[in-house]
């Protein structure tokens, strides 16, 4: 039941080969949470971490999310709560965390933002409240994300790596993050403006939040400049400097400041 070929190719990458039995039980996982749910699928979604598909209730649209790793649920779940007061975030309808499902509202347009400077500096404003305990530090996040990018795009990234790791454990004040706030993880809602999905929620450096954004402007410095509107710009010109291995070919760009290790 919309399950795509790269469905098992994708999060064999991401959580390793024990991934496939799962896999291989979702369809009846999926028929029983559409019947529990009164769900109609339309059709699948992207996802890295999940298994995705757009649904209808009735004639609401919404997002079935499941995850093989429910403590991902259970985190993405909890802080959605914690921002549920802001319409800059995805609301929960419904969840079965140790399932490790969600169902999410469903966002119309829902199509990828535009390089949106005042929306995303609202995505961000909304976002960097203080931490609820429970979930991980940002220093925590970058030793998760740097491995990951060596067995996607084998390289050598020690000194971006330690880079990182030195800025996530500066004594700065401490916000909720997102944790995987890119250009395709943000929608527009229509009239209710841009909306982040899909989080991976730390605690840590509010500036780590924006470095995709600055990147994602014309040029890096503009960028730096654009979301220095919301975030401390020294230290997104840092962050960007570090993360800049995640961006290929633009280690180089002029808007990464001399004297920070690049990968």
């Amino acid at each position: 039941m919309y399950l795509g070929a790269g469905v098992n190719a994708r999060l064999v990458t991401r959580f390793g080969p024990g991934v496939v039995t799962w896999v291989e039980a979702l369809p009846a996982l999926v028929s029983s949470l559409c019947a529990r749910w009164g769900l109609e699928p339309v059709r699948e979604l992207t996802g890295g971490t999940s298994h995705t598909l757009l649904c209808t209730r009735g004639t609401t649209p919404v997002v079935l999310k499941l995850t093989p790793e429910p403590e991902l649920a259970v985190q993405e779940h909890d802080a959605l709560r914690a921002w549920e007061p802001s319409p800059r975030t995805v609301r929960v309808v419904e969840a079965d965390l140790p399932a490790g499902v969600l169902l999410l509202e469903g966002l119309e347009p829902g199509t990828s933002a535009v390089y949106d400077v005042p929306g995303m500096l609202g995505v961000l404003r909304a976002l960097h409240i203080p931490p609820p305990r429970g979930f991980p530090s940002l220093a925590e996040r970058v030793d998760f994300l740097f491995p990951l990018l060596a067995r996607r795009r084998p390289g050598d990234y020690s000194a971006a790596h330690a880079a990182a790791a030195g800025l996530a454990r500066d004594r700065v004040p401490q916000v909720l993050l997102h944790g995987d706030l890119h250009p395709g993880n943000v929608l527009d809602a229509g009239a209710r403006g841009l909306v982040a999905i899909d989080p991976r929620p730390c605690v840590g450096d509010a500036a780590a939040d924006a470095v995709d954004f600055a990147f994602a402007a014309p040029d890096l410095a503009t960028g730096i400049e654009a979301m220095s509107a919301a975030v401390d710009g020294d230290r997104l010109a840092a962050w960007c400097a570090a993360f800049s291995v995640f961006f290929p070919g633009r280690e180089t760009d002029p808007g990464v400041p001399a004297g920070h290790p690049t990968g």
